[in-house]
């Protein structure tokens, strides 16, 4: 029996699929302890007993992907507002270097990612997949780069890059902490930390608001939120005529998020990050919930071993990162042996995975203040953004 689903009950299957996740974490310790999103759990759990419903004969259920792209959109424009790129050179050292180490992930775990390709014989674009589109970028730029008209050619980008970020979130959360551990034990106590480095920089300072949940803040985030998707589709199209460029959706509407906050910051008219902030994770969770279960496993099964290998790669190429380069660079003490910690979660996994890697060894060996704000002030205000560049960038030397 086939069954086709219009947006509203692909929204609610996806809603109800969360709600499932939430229920499987707290019954199983272990997903909340790898920061597993409840989207993630139950999505992949549900897709795979949608698959073997199909593969019996007994039921195929499609879903429709409009809510998806537009989800997807809307995440990819809120990551844009928190990107006040201005803060990061008043964040002191550890940021700048968080900032390097970033960029020297992505070519790394690319260029690892192509290299696992090639030896299993696939196309190298598909390699891409299991570098920093999945890794560094997690499962939203993975389903997202799957979606992009750049990966219109390859077999199973979605099904490679799910279970690469998957993986990756397993792997974080293995790796970082006793790899940061072993680091904090042989390195020197870090200077007293200074009043900067105990609260982030301060910005444009927000006038007063309303509570949190009032229409009044929410409708003009929803305005910026709908600019960004118009002003992204126009500039899609203005750089595609101009110089034959077809650069993602998801870029451009992100590339206006960035210019309208930073805009927003000279003006000293701040946006509303926070509401922003939420209305991204909203839209986040539903979009990896409708992805998810529409993941196709037999193709993720025919990926697997190539998917392992370039797995088990990327761990030792951001294990070399974070030691042998933040490390080394951020002075040797206790606050870069911390840095390198939240480094290794996010890198492989997620930023979650790397605060609750810092905030484990802040428990056994102390607070790291300058640690804890280079890295939340790097990840949040720079990765995405130069991972999407650098990315595009690949994509297109690759083709």
């Amino acid at each position: 029996m086939r069954i086709e689903l219009d947006g509203i009950w692909t929204l609610l299957l996806a809603l109800a699929t969360i709600e499932l996740g939430k229920w499987l974490n707290r019954r199983l310790p272990w997903l909340e302890g790898s920061n597993i999103p409840p989207a993630v759990s139950a999505g992949l759990l549900v897709s795979l007993l949608l698959a073997l419903l199909r593969a019996h004969g007994s039921l195929d259920l499609q879903l429709t992907t409009a809510p998806r792209d537009v989800l997807l959109l809307v995440f990819f424009a809120c990551l844009g507002f928190a990107a006040h790129l201005g803060r990061l050179a008043s964040a002191g050292r550890t940021a700048l270097v968080v900032c390097l180490a970033i960029v020297a992930a992505i070519l790394l775990q690319n260029g690892a990612g192509v290299l696992v390709a090639q030896a299993f014989g696939a196309p190298p674009l598909l390699g891409l997949f299991m570098g920093s589109v999945s890794f560094l970028g997690g499962h939203g730029t993975a389903t997202a780069w799957a979606a992009s008209p750049q990966a219109g050619s390859l077999a199973g980008p979605f099904e490679v890059g799910i279970a690469s970020a998957t993986l990756g979130l397993i792997a974080g959360g293995l790796v970082a902490g006793p790899v940061a551990a072993r680091l904090m034990a042989r390195s020197r106590a870090s200077p007293p930390a200074s009043a900067a480095t105990q609260a982030p920089p301060s910005g444009p300072s927000l006038p007063p608001r309303e509570a949190p949940f009032s229409s009044d803040r929410w409708l003009p985030c929803l305005i910026w939120v709908l600019l960004c998707l118009g002003a992204g589709a126009l500039l899609k199209d203005w750089v595609k005529h101009a110089s034959g460029i077809d650069l993602p959706a998801f870029l451009t509407a992100m590339l206006v998020g960035v210019l309208l906050t930073n805009l927003a910051d000279l003006l000293r008219r701040p946006l509303d990050t926070a509401v922003t902030d939420l209305i991204g994770t909203v839209a986040l969770r539903v979009f990896l919930a409708i992805a998810l279960l529409s993941l196709d496993w037999s193709a993720l099964l025919a990926h697997l071993p190539m998917v392992l290998t370039a797995a088990l790669v990327q761990v030792g190429g951001v294990i070399l990162v974070a030691v042998g380069l933040l490390y080394l660079l951020d002075g040797r003490d206790r606050d870069a042996a911390a840095a390198a910690g939240g480094f290794m979660g996010f890198a492989l996994g997620a930023m979650p995975v790397g605060l609750a890697v810092m905030r484990r060894l802040n428990q056994h060996f102390g607070d790291t203040p300058r640690a804890l704000l280079g890295i939340t002030l790097a990840a949040s205000l720079f990765q995405d953004t130069a991972n999407a560049l650098l990315l595009t960038v690949a994509f297109r030397w690759l083709q």
